[in-house]
């Protein structure tokens, strides 16, 4: 069942400048904050220690580069919220080919795309 309360997503949160612009998003943002990282672990210690600072993240595993984490990540956003309000991509895929994008078939918005997953104003 979709909510109408407002949702954040900060990809690749778990570390550095994406743990603290999830931990400013909860200081800030009217509606809920998703915390994601590949490493389920990772991501489960970055939310407990926002949370030890009197702060309310949520948390989804998200691994950029494999599609049926995104269709997974889509089907949560789709349940809980009816959607995504915000979305900050922080995280990134360390790759050495200049062939990546042709070899795997485009990048993180088509990803996105090929999950089914618009972002606010987009129509696919």
């Amino acid at each position: 069942m979709s909510s109408s309360r407002r949702v954040a997503l900060v990809t690749g949160a778990n570390k550095d400048i994406g743990f603290a612009i999830t931990r400013e998003l909860c200081r800030k943002f009217s509606g809920d904050v998703v915390l994601t990282a590949r490493d389920e672990d990772r991501g489960k210690e970055a939310v407990q220690q926002l949370q030890e600072e009197g702060l309310s993240p949520r948390f989804h595993q998200l691994d950029i580069d494999d599609l049926q984490s995104i269709r997974a990540l889509r089907d949560f956003l789709l349940q809980e919220y009816g959607g995504l309000d915000v979305l900050i991509n922080n995280a990134y895929i360390a790759f050495k080919s200049k062939t990546w994008g042709a070899e795997r078939g485009g990048d993180f918005p088509r990803g996105w795309c090929q999950a089914g997953l618009s972002l606010p104003g987009e129509h696919h």
